[in-house]
């Protein structure tokens, strides 16, 4: 069974290590909310002052756009940019993001930093259209998961991926 799998998410909230890919068709849709901002900060136990939740902002701005920037390589490229970044950001908090861990996230995929130089001005609109594709959806709460079958389409509010693929093996055994 393939499917087409639409997922809002915000970076350092969302747990992507149980991506299959194989089998489902994942388009990973980063958006940068001002609840998403404030569930992180207090997902890290942050101060929760206007400093905090602007610097929270500006580095989960930062590391999206750069997920984005990666993306352009190719959705495979991008999720292993999220795997990377889960990997290097244990043991921190979204404000530790900055270009060192950047750096250090690409030499590991062997992502050369001019095709990352060359392509950064385009994630912003990336961006822009993946924030309108949310709201025009109606939708709230993050993360979200449009997921589309053949003859279904399906909206999961609040779910972390491991659910969604409990989800669709359920429907893949009903088929």
């Amino acid at each position: 069974m393939t499917s087409e799998i639409q997922h809002y998410f915000t970076l350092f909230n969302d747990d992507f290590s149980y991506f299959d890919t194989e089998v489902h068709d994942w388009f990973l849709n980063p958006v940068v909310t001002p609840t998403a901002v404030k569930d992180i900060r207090e997902a890290y136990q942050l101060t929760k002052d206007v400093t905090t939740y602007n610097a929270v902002l500006d580095r989960v701005y930062k590391a999206t756009l750069d997920f984005m920037t990666v993306s352009f390589a190719g959705r495979h490229t991008g999720r292993r940019f999220l795997l990377a970044l889960q990997d290097e950001m244990v043991g921190k908090t979204p404000l530790d993001y900055n270009n060192q861990v950047l750096i250090s996230i690409l030499h590991k995929l062997n992502f050369n930093v001019s095709d990352f130089v060359k392509h950064f001005p385009f994630a912003r609109a990336s961006l822009i259209r993946s924030q309108r594709n949310f709201h025009l959806e109606g939708t709230k709460t993050l993360p979200v998961t449009f997921i589309y079958l053949k003859d279904d389409a399906i909206k999961i509010d609040d779910f972390p991926q491991s659910q969604i693929f409990t989800y669709l093996d359920q429907k893949a055994v009903e088929l």
